[in-house]
């Protein structure tokens, strides 16, 4: 009697783990999203990759504070909410350590550890700017920015295919997104080119990759907090006494 029911108390707190953590993948997908989303409309569009020293140097001496305020928010902010949905992510598909745990945990870390690293390297071409520096060292700050952001993507695609395997491996999430969790890997992979080669054809992948990149954080937060109070529910139906 005892075993059975201290079984019953750690299901019953396996289940609160579960949705507690359900919760705080949804509130850091929401930051995550909405950071993006407030984001890209802070500061005109950047330019060009093969843009001349003179016109990078331009821009930035021209929007210095709407580029700095946008950074803080898709790469400060965003990158913060992106460490905190990983984590989370991790434990809410009960994921063991294993090579699928390790590339989601690795690589969406690694990338949100790229993303603070961007914020401060945004600081540095408004700094260079602001005290007279040359158009050869804020072109050379913004194009490192950009490979930033190609590797950030590249580990971005990596880590949600190992989190739609661990999804599929545990039967959750609809089809639908699981199918979008293995397409994005190379959709952000393709999109991710855009930065370091100018190409209208890869400008237009980039562009579908983030907004199905948004797509997804948003759906997964939203399925996971459904999922888990469905289990909550299922769980509290069981114990509840039955009445002859």
């Amino acid at each position: 009697m005892t075993s059975a029911r201290a079984h019953r108390a750690s299901t019953s707190d396996r289940r609160e783990a579960t949705t507690t953590d359900a919760a705080r993948l949804a509130g850091a997908g929401g930051v995550y999203v909405a950071a993006w989303v407030l984001g890209l409309f802070m500061a005109p569009t950047a330019p060009s990759s093969t843009a001349s020293d003179a016109e990078i140097h331009s821009f930035f001496a021209t929007h210095h504070s709407a580029t700095l305020l946008q950074a803080l928010f898709v790469h400060g902010i965003a990158g913060i909410a992106l460490a905190a949905f990983v984590v989370s992510l991790t434990r809410v598909l009960a994921a063991r350590t294993g090579p699928a745990r390790m590339l989601v945990l690795g690589g969406g870390l690694a990338a949100a550890l790229l993303s603070l690293v961007q914020f401060t390297m945004e600081i540095a071409p408004n700094r260079h700017v602001a005290g007279d520096g040359d158009a050869d060292g804020t072109a050379a700050l913004f194009h490192a920015v950009n490979v930033a952001d190609t590797v950030k993507l590249v580990l971005l695609g990596v880590a949600i295919a190992a989190a739609t395997r661990l999804a599929a491996h545990a039967g959750a999430w609809p089809r639908w997104l699981r199918s979008l969790g293995y397409a994005l890997l190379p959709i952000l992979v393709i999109g991710g080119l855009a930065f370091v080669i100018d190409s209208a054809a890869l400008t237009a992948v980039l562009t579908v990759s983030l907004l199905s990149l948004l797509l997804w954080v948003a759906t997964v937060s939203a399925v996971s907090v459904r999922d888990a109070r469905g289990t909550q529910s299922r769980g509290a139906a069981r114990r509840a006494p039955t009445a002859y």
